[in-house]
């Protein structure tokens, strides 16, 4: 089998990150050379995974965010998103120079600058998709617009200087024979999703463009040892994400405040808030991290109260953990409801979440026999999707074809 040089462009976010790190390993562990881009935060990782970094740093992933995401925010994310290609798309070509690689993996955050290098250098690409995929049937972004119906005119100027943007970048790259249709295609003609298909919304229409490997699990180089308490009561984790909201900190202490002095074990990671007034002295049932090892508490864990991330979800469910997921982001929405659909958790909005009402879905989804059983069956599931071998090998494949030909050929 010959041995391949592989292009991976993921956002570098933890949940962007995560699922693509056990990939690179195997990569590396078959002999492949992966270059892997990311910012000075990650870099560390994907050294230790075995990859070749270009390093740059990413406007997008260290911006502020707002504690309250509304329609005029959510308007003007495509644009942002575009901004970001136009600055990068040069870095990566410095970065590559005349050691194109084999095949080029992107995912939904940086699919402008992964679909114009791919195209430009004539190498097939992959697209990532570590959250919901979208395809003609199905298509997330329209699913998030619909959160906000009503509330954004198809006319404002920032998806005018969107679609003007992209333009452009093509231009600038020697790509005017590519249409905006094409370009902004829901999936590329090769895909890998780190989910089951069963969690997939519309998942019978997905065809054979579409790889659903599962979660990929790996060892995480940056966690700290954890050992559990052993003292046989239940434990829960705690987690609101990698991203600080205002009102993160609200929901950490309504946590404890839920669940200290109670028969739980309770692993909180609190972010920047450890330490904050009203966290600074916490319950003796109540262990609080900065950053959790979540893997490790997951494997143990009897729930997990959550911002409903999709990582963290896939994690979860892998190890056979119920969910009560308190979103905030439009996307943690649609991924809590599809929880609740399925029975696999509990959806809680932040508004409703009040100590009582987090302590009566804890209680739910960890003695609920039926939540219990359908969460024991995906994890089954998962276990046996074949997670980061399954995505080497079609890796491997793709990259196999070196060269792609125009669709309009």
């Amino acid at each position: 089998m010959s041995a391949y040089h592989v292009a991976f462009l993921p956002f570098p976010a933890h949940g962007h990150i995560n699922t693509t790190l056990p990939v690179v390993a195997e990569l590396v562990r078959r002999g492949h050379r992966v270059t892997f881009a990311t910012n000075a935060r990650f870099a560390p990782l994907a050294a230790a995974a075995g990859a070749e970094v270009l390093p740059y740093e990413s406007w997008l992933a260290s911006r502020e965010l707002p504690d309250r995401v509304d329609a005029e925010y959510m308007v003007r994310e495509p644009v942002r998103s575009i901004d970001e290609a136009i600055a990068t798309v040069p870095v990566y070509e410095a970065g590559f120079a005349d050691d194109i690689p084999d095949v080029v993996l992107y995912d939904v955050s940086t699919f402008a600058a992964g679909r114009v290098l791919s195209r430009k250098w004539r190498r097939p690409a992959i697209e990532l998709f570590a959250t919901f995929a979208s395809n003609e049937h199905y298509s997330l972004t329209q699913q998030i617009g619909d959160l906000y119906a009503g509330e954004i005119d198809r006319e404002h100027p920032a998806l005018v200087d969107f679609f003007v943007k992209q333009g452009r970048l093509l231009r600038d790259h020697g790509l005017e024979d590519v249409t905006l249709e094409e370009f902004n295609a829901p999936a590329d003609d090769a895909n890998l999703v780190f989910l089951p298909r069963p969690f997939q919304p519309a998942g019978d229409t997905f065809d054979d463009r579409f790889a659903f490997v599962g979660p990929c699990i790996g060892n995480r180089a940056d966690e700290t040892p954890w050992h559990p308490p052993g003292d046989g009561r239940p434990l829960l984790l705690v987690s609101m994400g990698s991203f600080s909201f205002d009102h993160q900190r609200a929901l950490v202490r309504r946590c404890v405040e839920a669940f200290g002095d109670t028969e739980w074990q309770v692993v909180v990671s609190a972010g920047q808030w450890t330490g904050d007034d009203g966290l600074s002295i916490v319950p003796d049932n109540v262990q609080l991290h900065r950053w959790a090892p979540q893997l490790a508490v997951l494997e143990k864990a009897d729930a997990f109260v959550s911002h409903a991330g999709m990582n963290s979800v896939m994690e979860s469910l892998y190890f056979g953990t119920p969910v009560v997921a308190v979103p905030n982001m439009p996307e943690q929405r649609l991924i809590a409801a599809r929880l609740d659909a399925l029975g696999l958790g509990i959806h809680v909005p932040p508004a409703e979440a009040s100590a009582e009402r987090l302590r009566a879905a804890v209680d739910r989804v960890a003695t609920g026999t039926a939540t219990r059983e359908r969460v024991r069956s995906l994890s089954e599931d998962l276990r046996a999707c074949g997670g980061p071998a399954l995505a080497a090998d079609y890796v491997e494949a793709v990259a196999a074809r070196r060269t792609i030909v125009s669709r309009t050929e």
